[in-house]
């Protein structure tokens, strides 16, 4: 039993070896292709295509703000994923690269969308709906490969649990009800030790001198109304 659970644990860390290596290559994909079309404002399909040449010459439009939107955050999921397998592969941080694969996951869906209703006016639009669905495909079965293990290993600690009996449930549920009385009660009394010291207090800034000096700036103001009516 010990030796099949190994074997299942080092056939997850196998896939999940892999499915990392993949990630690190289409990052390292998005990234540069992202970043060279950007800066260069053409797209990298002629330099494979001499007949896509013209046709892409002027597909890249850095000034449209929905396509440098989509390019950003198509290389920030680049470099999440870079730097999420290096800390994988070299610390075995596990929890980094996930976090990094949730981070990609985020920001290329808005790439994704905007690419993919841009394919039928630019072939280039393809290529980065491709990337940007392998990212999404990727991280989430790298992700779950490694969430089945972590399932398998809950549900085996949850099946260790012992249970209360119902007597215990009621008599610890009692104590807790009575502990919940108890400080309502208290806070009730200090509610009316304190009310009427402070409400005094508060009252007390209303003195009958600001009144009265309140009181003749009124009087004025009605005079010099008469005044002006009669006058």
């Amino acid at each position: 039993m010990a030796n099949t659970q190994e074997m299942k644990a080092d056939k997850t860390v196998k896939t999940l070896r892999l499915f990392a290596i993949l990630l690190l290559v289409v990052g390292i994909l998005a990234l540069a292709a992202s970043v060279y079309d950007m800066a260069s404002g053409s797209s990298l399909l002629k330099l494979f295509d001499a007949n896509a040449a013209e046709a892409t010459e002027t597909a890249i439009d850095p000034s449209h703000g929905g396509q440098t939107v989509a390019y950003v955050m198509l290389i920030t999921a680049g470099i999440l994923l870079v730097i999420g397998t290096i800390m994988y592969f070299v610390k075995n941080s596990y929890r980094t690269f996930q976090g990094t694969c949730i981070a990609a996951i985020i920001f290329s869906l808005f790439p994704l969308i905007f690419f993919a209703v841009s394919i039928g006016a630019h072939l280039f639009a393809l290529v980065y709906a491709v990337l940007a669905l392998a990212i999404i495909v990727l991280a989430i079965l790298a992700m779950k490969s490694r969430w089945q293990v972590y399932i398998k290993e809950m549900t085996g600690e949850v099946k260790k649990l012992t249970w209360l009996t119902m007597k215990e449930l009621v008599k610890a549920t009692a104590v807790v009800l009575v502990f919940v009385l108890a400080f309502a009660l208290l806070i009730y009394v200090l509610d009316l030790i304190f009310y009427t010291p402070v409400s005094l207090l508060l009252k007390g800034s209303d003195t009958p001198a600001a009144q009265e000096q309140a009181q003749p700036a009124d009087s004025e103001l009605t005079g010099n109304g008469a005044e002006i009516i009669i006058g």
